[in-house]
């Protein structure tokens, strides 16, 4: 097994990360935001970097989204590559107890690494489509987390459902209206549905999820 360390931080810019436990939803949360429809039957992610350039008019962004085990870690790849980070989202579901605490872990390695203080975080409680049927199966509710957040700066939090699209136009317009370098793109609104599945397949062989 290769060793995950250094060689994996890049020159890429306006590197946004999708992070969270398993099942949470991340890659279907990583399909939403290239508006590809929600797959109820999606095959759970593998180990590694899932990466596709997202472009807005002018607006280049690198969107990884990261899954691991024991053998694959992201704080060994994450750590390397905060400098250059413009947002990250971290998912937990909210019908799952145990990934709320995954996520906050991962949040706290985030900031005890951080060296961009103005980085902003969003939490992002997936499956809200869940509670709409039965209130009963919301493991963790809204007030929680917000007394978990209570005081601190620059963390965000949503309520987001992948399967019915709710709130992931807010999530879009949040990256779209993100400071970022800007670069030479060609405008995506143009882009055919098949284009866009074809550019997701492309990104396949390149990619890094944790």
């Amino acid at each position: 097994m290769k060793k995950i360390d250094k060689d994996y931080a890049t020159d890429e810019q306006n590197k946004i990360y999708i992070l969270g436990g398993r099942g949470v939803g991340k890659t279907s949360f990583f399909r939403a935001l290239f508006s590809e429809k929600f797959d109820e039957h999606i095959s759970p992610s593998e180990n590694g970097i899932k990466k596709l350039n997202l472009e807005k008019g002018k607006k280049i962004f690198t969107i990884k989204e990261l899954t691991d085990d024991e053998s694959f870690s992201f704080t060994n790849i994450f750590k390397n590559e905060l400098e250059d980070v413009i947002l990250v989202f971290v998912i937990f579901a909210l019908n799952d107890k145990n990934s709320f605490e995954e996520a906050k872990t991962m949040i706290k390695f985030i900031t005890n690494n951080l060296t961009n203080n103005d980085l902003n975080i969003f939490l992002l409680g997936n499956k809200y489509d869940v509670g709409e049927t039965n209130k009963n199966e919301i493991k963790v509710t809204k007030k929680e987390v917000e007394q978990y957040f209570k005081g601190s700066e620059n963390f965000f939090y949503r309520e987001i459902s992948c399967k019915t699209n709710y709130n992931i136009d807010k999530i879009k317009k949040v990256i779209e209206e993100t400071e970022v370098d800007q670069g030479e793109a060609e405008d995506d609104g143009n882009l055919t549905e098949d284009e866009r599945n074809k550019r997701l397949k492309e990104s396949e062989g390149s990619c890094l999820i944790i």
